[in-house]
């Protein structure tokens, strides 16, 4: 399915003739799968906002970038959101584990803030207590802004022989198997009036087609760029308004009909870092029933990511490889974030809205 390419590593079948019919029911599949529902800007709504908690600012343009910490009490612990130029962490600490100075011991009045805060680590040494009523709808905006509101995934459908990523975008006629693929993978739904996660795509003038592909999945949404469903310009070669969704996301799945042998290098495009592949196939021994051959190539920045993909498998086409399928798309987005040119883009974001905070606050 996939030829070998330096800078890419390519995970599963790359057989001719698989022969294991692999059996997708995975114990506790969903466990690690990204989940959009536990962000941090519900963390923070639930935990801190409107509840008695301290805010601690850095300056805006410390050595290490600036950093913003919350820090709230329960019954046992202390918890802290701590933001920082490398992402967001959260941090519990038992209450016994805070040591106060010795004359707050010596008036029984407990750890200070400050107290705590060094509970954190010394690295936090510096930052300033704020008290403006202000600063937690601030931190609340910041969290909102970096929050996923959905997934975006491209799928390119390749017709047998296509190699070249310009046929593969020129594609207006499509094939049953690619169609009833994308059936089994989300529904079919109307762009006009959408209300739902809309992946940029147009839902009031009908700019980038009629319908799409929609599925919701473990509390996520997910909209596809299907390339056969967005507008064909048969004036433009390349059809870069196809590719201006497409080569912007991050995963892209590619459906091939026919044995033509992928190139990790047919997408030209920095953005997208892992390519799953999907063939349609059958089995003589069960020849009523659909199975797919599914490889992966991600860029070997891409850190590895589960569920492990059998060696020469085929996936019968039922809940449980969609359930796989899935969990390997959204975790193939989150690992691309680790991939440098994504996280640099990361870490600028969030130093510009932490630096912004700042100013605003420390005087």
């Amino acid at each position: 399915m996939i030829a070998s390419a330096v800078g890419y590593n390519i995970e599963g079948s790359n057989a001719d003739s698989p022969q294991v019919v692999y059996d997708c029911n995975i114990p506790n599949l969903l466990d690690d799968v990204f989940d959009l529902s536990d962000n941090d800007s519900i963390f923070y709504r639930d935990h801190f906002l409107n509840k008695e908690h301290y805010n601690f600012l850095s300056g805006p343009s410390p050595a290490n970038g600036p950093v913003g910490i919350s820090i709230v009490e329960d019954s046992k612990n202390f918890i802290a959101l701590v933001r920082s130029q490398t992402g967001n962490q959260r941090i519990t600490i038992p209450i016994e584990n805070v040591k106060a100075s010795w004359w707050r011991r010596l008036f029984r009045t407990g750890p200070s803030p400050y107290d705590i805060l060094k509970a954190l680590g010394n690295q936090y040494n510096g930052l300033k207590l704020i008290t403006d009523p202000r600063l937690p709808q601030a931190f609340m905006n910041l969290e909102e802004k970096q929050t996923i509101k959905g997934f975006k995934f491209g799928i390119l459908y390749a017709q047998e022989g296509q190699n070249k990523e310009d046929e593969m975008f020129s594609n207006v006629q499509t094939s049953p198997e690619f169609e009833e693929f994308l059936d089994f993978i989300g529904e079919r739904v109307p762009l006009n009036g959408w209300g739902n996660f809309r992946a940029g795509l147009d839902v009031r003038t009908g700019t980038t087609g009629s319908h799409s592909i929609y599925q919701r999945w473990n509390n996520n949404e997910v909209m596809y760029h299907v390339s056969c469903m967005l507008p064909f310009n048969e004036k433009d070669k390349q059809q870069l308004e196809r590719k201006r969704h497409i080569g912007n996301d991050i995963v892209v799945i590619v459906f091939q009909d026919g044995d033509t042998v992928y190139r990790p290098t047919t997408i030209s495009s920095r953005q997208v870092h892992v390519v799953l592949l999907v063939k349609a196939v059958t089995v003589e021994s069960d020849p009523g029933q659909r199975y797919y051959k599914m490889a992966i190539v991600s860029k070997d920045s891409v850190p590895n990511f589960g569920p492990a993909m059998p060696q020469n498998g085929l996936f019968k086409k039922d809940q449980a490889f969609k359930d796989f399928f899935y969990a390997k798309l959204l975790n193939a987005e989150k690992a691309s974030y680790s991939a440098p040119i994504l996280g640099v883009k990361l870490s600028r974001t969030r130093v510009a809205l932490l630096k912004d905070v700042s100013e605003a606050f420390v005087k």
